[in-house]
């Protein structure tokens, strides 16, 4: 199998989940090599990958010369999971839409795109030794392994969201049927405060699971009884395609978060990885004891 990309153009509009805008994405077939890459007009392309990531507070941004992108995280799960190794996405607006808040609205765009196998040989990242990340009662861990391997444990003091286990075999038909549908969540006393902070001013209960003192507000109800266990493994696998390469290793992971899963894959690609080692670099920032992401 070579090198995958898309076979046609597709275009995706809506809301933007933290600014409330506008916004429209173009996705573009990419020439063999050219990875996962966002554009704009007149500006420079900023590539999907780790060294890009410039803030990590309730969604991912990557930055450029003079621009940046955000909430690129459910996109990049669903390319990873069909293991599409490039990819343009021209933005207009400065984030990705957030459709329903999960990632099904950007696997039927890229359905209707159609997948394409060409030239060379697709990227790997094979994990050769433990490396771990801890911040507190938070850790991740990643392992040598055959394929691709996901546990994900997530827990949360609320009632409706408890403790729940999370295991993702790596296949898009996993993907499809068990995590893409989950959606982003948070939790009812948050939302005025977020709003203030700039953030989840595009958020509605048709595009977010909103949980209140006895359960989630949303007319519908939720779609997995652990659904926002599940919408953490969707972030992670969106965290996890910033390595550019297919990954072939075991993830562990208990409380995820974006800048944990962030902080595990530096540490995965600095030199000088040793069996057994403990990454102790990471940096704990504020929002990694957020109740939404």
């Amino acid at each position: 199998m070579g090198r995958r990309t898309i076979g046609r153009a597709v275009s995706v509009a809506g809301i933007g989940l933290h600014g409330g805008q506008s916004v429209r994405v173009e996705l573009r077939p990419a020439a063999p090599g050219a990875c996962r890459a966002f554009t704009q007009a007149g500006r420079s392309p900023i590539p999907a990958t780790l060294d890009r990531v410039c803030d990590a507070h309730l969604a991912t941004r990557l930055a450029g010369d003079g621009w940046t992108v955000r909430t690129v995280e459910h996109l990049l799960a669903a390319a990873f999971a069909l293991d599409i190794d490039d990819l343009e996405v021209e933005v207009i607006g400065d984030e990705l839409p957030v459709l329903d808040g999960s990632a099904q609205g950007w696997l039927e765009a890229l359905d209707r795109a159609g997948l394409v196998d060409g030239a060379g040989r697709p990227d790997q990242f094979r994990v050769s030794a433990p490396v771990l990340v801890r911040d507190g009662d938070r850790w991740a861990r990643l392992e040598p392994h055959d394929g691709l391997d996901l546990h994900a444990e997530v827990c949360f003091d609320h009632p409706a969201v408890g403790h729940h286990r999370v295991h993702f075999d790596g296949t898009a038909a996993a993907f499809r049927r068990d995590i893409a549908p989950a959606r982003t969540f948070g939790f009812a006393p948050d939302v005025a405060a977020l709003r203030a902070a700039g953030l989840a001013r595009g958020g509605s209960l048709d595009n977010a699971v909103v949980f209140g003192d006895d359960g989630p507000l949303n007319p519908s109800g939720l779609r997995f009884p652990d659904e926002p266990a599940r919408h953490k493994m969707l972030d992670l696998c969106g965290d996890l395609a910033l390595l550019g390469a297919r990954l072939r290793g075991r993830l562990t992971t208990t409380r995820p978060g974006h800048a944990l899963t962030h902080a595990l894959l530096r540490a995965a690609v600095k030199d000088g990885t040793r069996s057994g080692t403990e990454a102790g670099d990471f940096d704990p920032e504020a929002h990694l004891t957020s109740r939404v992401d």
